[in-house]
């Protein structure tokens, strides 16, 4: 198994176990031809869940916010996903990104620790996304 599926298995383990302990009942698509890894329901409400393994690098996780293979890029929209939820396995932990917040991006930089500089403006805080409260809304 190459090293880039061996991490996307890590995580989207990781997020199946999160989400049962949690109460959540877990599907998982067949096929390689969806755009999400998982399908959380709990009380009637299912959320399409893409699962990423983000390692941070200078106090961020750096997210694109599309998939690829060796012939296309495929751009996440409302249309395909739901969540984007990102596991930081240096600090085990997970965040839950509505795709309807950044519905035009393409790539976002989550931050998990202060910047040298002490910038605040247009900083996006993972800390932010911790709750996974959006899976049931």
């Amino acid at each position: 198994m190459a090293l880039t599926k061996k991490k996307g298995a890590i995580a989207e383990t990781k997020m199946l176990a999160y989400l049962i302990e949690r109460g959540f009942n877990v599907s998982i698509p067949w096929g390689e031809d969806v755009r999400y890894d998982l399908v959380s329901e709990k009380e009637g409400v299912f959320k399409r869940i893409q699962v990423k393994y983000v390692t941070p690098q200078k106090g961020r996780l750096a997210l694109f916010l599309r998939s690829a293979n060796n012939w296309n890029t495929i751009k996440y929209t409302l249309e395909n996903v739901d969540i984007i939820a990102v596991y930081d396995p240096k600090n085990d932990n997970i965040y839950f990104i509505p795709i309807k917040i950044f519905p035009k991006n393409n790539t976002l930089n989550l931050r998990i620790v202060n910047p040298k500089n002490n910038q605040e403006k247009n900083i996006i805080w993972a800390s932010k996304f911790e709750n996974a409260d959006v899976l049931e809304k």
